[in-house]
């Protein structure tokens, strides 16, 4: 019986233990318990909050809790790929301010800026996509940047935006835009910080310009142009070899002369320049630009200089009125005017003059080269704006004076020419003088005209006719008969 007392006194006091030890640990336990529920408290209320504002379609539980994070830096794109049609294309967010452009297309591959008649906000950051109606794409964060807009930005000059609206400068690739094709352009903003959804939605319609599309058919058309002007100057019978050979630059410059012209050649290469600019802008934006003043300049140095060159060319290498109609009357040119060929001109010409070479028409053509290659580089976009160095335009124009004033001073075989036919004129004038003055009336012919003045005087005339009619032939490469060199006394 004791024994059973012993037992039974013992497991009660195991049991009070035991009792005992787990009333005091669920005390000390109950404080840690409640931190824990209130720290569990905040993010259970952010879940639900995330889910209220979740989007349609849009991830649920951690993914949407790391959304709203997301969006509170204005960094970070409101829009994914997938939520193109949802977000912009359905038009269920407000609608933003309405989008300027200053070209009738968006050229790619090159930075260009889209104006929004809203207030610049700073902190407010604009993300672009475009719909090609089957296919989306939204722009990279570093390809869409916005800024405030000034007086100077095109935009604000061309009185389509005004000063402190917004600009957003987008950075398009070439593989977004084949053969113009119309697209719709989006730009949004993120409702910052916490919205999952765009703040506001612009969009427009507009055509993108393929940039090495565009390039290619430039140089196609100026290709043509070059090929067109060869064909023009063509021969009648002409074949293939020769039309080869008259695509030089060269043959097609050649002046009355029939020898390449330097001022010809740079007005051609000018021209064909600023037209391939401005052809490559029209493909691109859609719209015409103005010219600077400087290109204007050089054309107009050039074509000036062309002119002149021209006028001075005419002057020296042309017979006198008085005298082409003498040689008409003894048959030394044909009546018919003669066509100058231009096949034995060469690029010697450009940089020689009567065959010795001229050092300022070759600096001239060096620096003619310099500002085209300037042009281009500097490209479409600085058509309007593009300055050459007034030094550089002094040096283009002092060569082309120095050009013209060597063309002015140096004589020529037309210049011996005519003064060798006013001579011969001369003596045939007091040939035919003596024999009326003889006769005392008009001389009936030649035969009689000789009797008169006498074989002597006669025989001095021929040889005068043949010294000038071996100049003639010289400067020409006409050959005369010898029954042309008669006086006309008659």
């Amino acid at each position: 019986m004791s024994r059973f007392v012993v037992v039974a006194a013992s497991l009660l006091s195991l049991a009070a233990a035991i009792c005992c030890g787990a009333l005091r640990a669920q005390q000390a336990g109950a404080p840690a318990n409640a931190a824990a529920q209130a720290s569990q408290t905040p993010a259970a209320e952010q879940q639900r909050t995330d889910q209220a504002i979740q989007k349609p379609g849009a991830p649920a539980g951690p993914a949407a809790q790391a959304g709203a994070a997301a969006a509170s830096d204005p960094q970070k794109q409101c829009v994914k790929p997938n939520e193109f049609a949802i977000e912009l294309r359905s038009g269920r967010n407000p609608v933003g301010a309405s989008i300027v452009l200053a070209t009738n297309f968006l050229p790619t591959n090159q930075r260009v800026a889209v104006g929004v008649r809203a207030p610049f906000e700073e902190g407010v950051r604009y993300f672009a996509g475009i719909d090609y109606g089957d296919e989306t794409y939204l722009f990279k964060r570093q390809d869409a940047v916005t800024h405030r807009a000034t007086e100077s930005d095109p935009l604000v000059q061309k009185h389509l935006l005004e000063p402190d609206q917004t600009i957003v400068t987008l950075n398009m690739a070439d593989n977004l835009a084949w053969f113009w094709s119309r697209v719709d352009l989006y730009l949004y903003t993120c409702n910052s910080p916490i919205g999952q959804s765009p703040w506001r939605v612009s969009s427009v319609s507009v055509r993108l310009s393929p940039y090495w599309f565009s390039i290619f058919a430039v140089i196609a058309e100026v290709l043509i142009l070059y090929l067109w002007i060869a064909l023009a100057l063509r021969k009648q019978d002409h074949t293939f070899a020769s039309f080869l050979a008259a695509l030089n630059p060269a043959k097609v410059s050649a002046g009355p002369d029939g020898k390449g012209s330097l001022s010809t050649f740079q007005t051609l290469a000018f021209s064909l320049a600023v037209a391939a600019l401005i052809s490559l802008l029209l493909l691109q934006t859609g719209t015409l630009v103005d010219l600077s003043g400087s290109i204007l300049t050089l054309l107009g140095i050039s074509g000036i200089g062309a002119t002149i060159a021209k006028g001075t060319d005419s002057q020296r290498n042309t017979l006198s009125a008085d005298n082409r109609a003498w040689l008409l009357r003894h048959g030394w040119i044909p009546m018919a005017k003669t066509v100058v060929d231009p096949a034995n001109a060469t690029w010697r010409d450009f940089f020689t003059t009567d065959g010795v070479f001229d050092v300022y028409r070759y600096q001239s053509f060096i620096f003619g080269l310099v500002v085209i290659g300037g042009l281009i580089a500097a490209g479409v976009n600085q058509l309007s704006t593009f300055v050459v160095p007034n030094t550089i335009l002094g040096i283009v124009g002092l060569s082309q004076v120095v050009y013209i004033g060597g063309k002015l001073v140096t004589p020529t075989n037309i210049s011996d020419l005519n003064a060798a036919i006013v001579g011969l004129r001369t003596e045939e004038q007091k040939l035919k003088a003596a024999a009326v003055a003889k006769q005392q009336g008009q001389v009936a012919s030649l035969a009689e005209a000789i009797q008169l003045v006498g074989q002597e005087a006669y025989e001095a005339y021929r040889q005068k006719a043949r010294d000038v009619a071996a100049i003639f032939t010289d400067a020409t490469g006409l050959a005369v008969r010898e029954a042309s060199i008669e006086p006309i006394v008659t």
